[in-house]
């Protein structure tokens, strides 16, 4: 009998799928959003740290940072990326897109060990 995919396991590929379908409907807000929410899934896998719904997105990555000893060169900057697209008012351009998908990129080789995949 085949075993049945836990529920709660992390599927990278099809989320950072994601991000592509996101990107290819002109809704690159949202795909900068989705790297962040790719961010917490990894580490609340990772380190078991949870987000609880009143932390900020930087007091989430400040605890992350502290507690498991996260590089904040690469983290800090993603995390004002991902805030500035979030919070701020400025339409979004190409060039902020592929500036986050770096950081974001930097991110991820930290968390998992390996680079990005292309997207």
């Amino acid at each position: 009998m085949a075993r049945k995919k836990k529920s709660g396991s992390m599927d990278l590929g099809s989320r950072l799928k994601n991000i592509q379908l996101l990107v290819g409907t002109k809704r690159i807000r949202e795909a900068i959003a989705y790297q962040y929410m790719i961010f917490v899934i990894i580490c609340t896998a990772k380190y078991r740290v949870q987000k609880h719904p009143s932390q900020s997105i930087r007091d989430y990555a400040m605890i992350i940072v502290k507690e498991h000893g996260l590089d904040p060169g690469v983290v800090y900057p993603f995390v004002q990326e991902v805030e500035s697209v979030i919070y701020g008012n400025k339409p979004i351009t190409e060039e902020i897109y592929k500036r986050s998908l770096t950081q974001f990129g930097k991110v991820f080789e930290e968390l998992v060990g390996k680079p990005l995949p292309p997207l």
